[in-house]
């Protein structure tokens, strides 16, 4: 991860923590995922391209602002949204949290950038002052 407050495990995050409790009482898994990539509900939520562009329109019909541009990343941005409002819900305007960094990289080997990974920097996170 490109700054170290990203660096961060599902593990310590309550809010990520809690869906992996819910894999199990919702009757998804025998036992606990250990990572919120195993979760039964990762790949349909955030990763999924019929969710994604389905979320997309939403997105895009709420702010109509938003980035239009290359499918790789429009994808990868609305995947982090999903997983947001999956964990935490709604969070509400200029309200950001950190990412946990498997779900991150999950999400960035499902929709990579195009050409060679060493020569494409990603944004990574930031503060909604930056």
């Amino acid at each position: 991860m490109e700054r170290a407050e990203s660096c961060v495990c599902c593990q310590e995050i309550e809010q990520v923590k809690n869906k992996l409790i819910e894999a199990v009482s919702s009757g998804e898994c025998e036992e606990q995922p250990k990572c919120i990539t195993q979760h039964p509900g990762i790949h349909p939520v955030c990763t999924n391209r019929w969710v994604l562009q389905t979320a997309w329109y939403q997105y895009k019909q709420q702010y109509k602002d938003a980035y239009d541009g290359a499918e790789d990343k429009l994808f990868r941005h609305i995947a982090y949204r999903q997983l947001a409002r999956w964990c935490w819900g709604i969070l509400g305007k200029e309200i950001r949290v950190v990412l946990p960094s498997c779900a991150v990289m999950c999400i960035r080997n499902f929709y990579p950038p195009p050409g060679p990974e060493e020569e494409f920097i990603f944004k990574g996170f930031r503060y909604a002052d930056e």
